[in-house]
């Protein structure tokens, strides 16, 4: 009554999952994405090699990513 209501067809529950996973991205991925490209910019400002500043934000990017999937 006072909720959303419960997804009763296929078609509802597709687009409660849709919906989810667009909110999940803009609240949860996204930020991670953007403190990366953060992380990226800072090293390469403070003289890091290119090489090593990918391995270090992929490596990072990667162990958050990998946290939010087992959250």
């Amino acid at each position: 009554m006072f909720g959303p209501e419960t997804p009763s067809t296929a078609d509802e529950v597709r687009e409660a999952l849709a919906k989810g996973l667009m909110e999940h991205r803009a609240t949860v991925v996204t930020p991670i994405f953007d403190t990366a490209d953060g992380m990226k910019a800072d090293l390469l400002a403070r003289g890091w090699p290119p090489a090593v500043v990918d391995y270090l934000a992929g490596a990072w990017l990667a162990a958050m990513l990998a946290k939010v999937g087992a959250a």
